[in-house]
């Protein structure tokens, strides 16, 4: 075998130009198919993992119909309780929110917001953007009338930290002994101090999200305890599936239970599409892989018929003749495939660290509410490497065994007439 090696070797190397642009072809087409896997793989695993760019979760929790109504009356009671006995995957983050929708009013006018009553320290692992105050700070846990808003905001209503702004929501209706300082029956306000302007991705969320603590939110609102949505973040995204189904069973039936694709059908339809371009993508590659490595084989095996008619009138068993060829068909593709490899596991592998910037002059796009970064890290994982490098491979060993099978298929008389 050896011999046949060392020979097949050789004579790839007759026709030096159409071996290397057999060898690109092959080596470029695989080098596409890893790097276009690893950077689909890398936006649809960031879209899963980048949840908190929007903060949104893995499984999200609320009581039936709040999601349809926006009702505050419509809120979970033993919240806090429900923590203390879940039994989520290691990693897991999880923290609860009282939502409202209300109006925050400075000096300078008015905008419509929604305001989260949120714990500070679960929210600033759930919300990347409560990671990235840009002025002042966090308000401290017991401070009851410190917010926390986005810099959109705050520069549509002249604000800064320090200034005030009152907030005014849609509450449930109480008797007047019940009423917040300021507010009504129907409607709860209160003064506040901006403690902190963080940035977000989405400027919608700048503009729109106030966060203000817990105890806060529920005197706006006039709750005594509670909340409306209880989110949780998985290390693991794959597992929210099962979590999800775990949680359905424990909780009460009057709760909804709902996982990311859920919540976002459209990035779910958008992984399966994704899927489905790489598989055909990659397809196509396979298939021009296997013609060119055919066309070159062949073009090499028909110059070469009067050689093998020599061979085999001297006495050359047709299996040599096919290991010579099938040698040829080794060695491109074992070169093609190196190359091809290398090349796309390195630029996989630094587009990982790196990130690619897919869209100029955005830092961000949404999609049905998850904010996804436009800089996208792709994902190097070996086992995909090697699918697409065993394929492109086996293909360009199967395509050679037809030229070598039509060679020995003639008679050595006749190979021996052929020009």
């Amino acid at each position: 075998m050896s011999g046949a090696l060392a020979l097949g070797w050789r004579n790839i190397w007759r026709n030096r130009r159409r071996t290397l642009i057999s060898m690109s072809a092959i080596g470029f087409g695989l080098l596409l198919v890893i790097f276009y896997s690893g950077l689909v793989g890398g936006m649809m695993g960031d879209a899963k993992h980048q949840l908190d760019n929007g903060g949104m979760g893995h499984v999200e929790i609320f009581a039936k119909d709040f999601r349809a109504k926006h009702d505050v009356v419509l809120a979970m009671p033993d919240v806090e309780q429900w923590r203390q006995t879940m039994k989520l995957p290691e990693g897991s983050e999880v923290g609860s929110r009282v939502l409202a929708r209300g109006l925050a009013t400075s000096a300078r006018g008015n905008e419509p917001v929604q305001v989260f009553g949120v714990t500070w320290d679960d929210e600033k692992n759930l919300s990347a953007h409560l990671r990235h105050v840009k002025a002042g700070a966090l308000p401290a846990a017991d401070d009851e009338h410190g917010v926390l808003i986005g810099e959109q905001l705050a520069e549509r209503l002249a604000l800064k930290v320090g200034s005030k702004l009152r907030l005014m929501v849609q509450r449930t209706a109480s008797p007047p002994s019940a009423v917040a300082p300021g507010g009504s029956a129907e409607m709860g306000a209160d003064l506040f101090r901006v403690r902190g302007i963080f940035h977000s991705l989405a400027p919608s969320i700048g503009q729109r999200q106030v966060y203000v603590s817990q105890a806060s939110a529920r005197t706006l609102l006039d709750m005594e305890r509670g909340a409306h949505q209880l989110l949780i973040q998985l290390a693991d995204p794959t597992q929210a599936e099962v979590v999800a189904a775990q949680l359905k069973g424990a909780l009460s039936p009057d709760l909804e239970v709902l996982t990311w694709g859920e919540l976002l059908p459209v990035l779910r339809r958008m992984e399966a599409l994704m899927d489905n371009v790489v598989f055909f993508m990659a397809a196509f590659v396979y298939f021009l892989v296997g013609l060119g490595v055919l066309n070159t084989m062949l073009m090499s095996v028909l110059e070469r018929t009067r050689e093998f008619g020599v061979l085999m009138a001297l006495g050359t068993r047709p299996a040599k003749v096919i290991k010579v060829v099938l040698a040829e068909s080794f060695w491109i593709a074992t070169v093609s495939v190196l190359v091809g490899a290398l090349l796309g596991s390195w630029l996989s592998w630094h587009f990982g660290q790196a990130g690619l910037q897919v869209i100029q002059g955005s830092d961000s796009f949404q999609i049905e509410g998850a904010t996804i970064s436009t800089l996208v890290k792709t994902r190097f994982i070996f086992a995909d490497v090697l699918k697409a490098t065993s394929l492109v491979y086996f293909m360009a060993l199967i395509v050679g065994l037809y030229p070598a099978s039509r060679i020995t298929r003639l008679q050595p008389a006749e190979a021996l007439r052929r020009t």
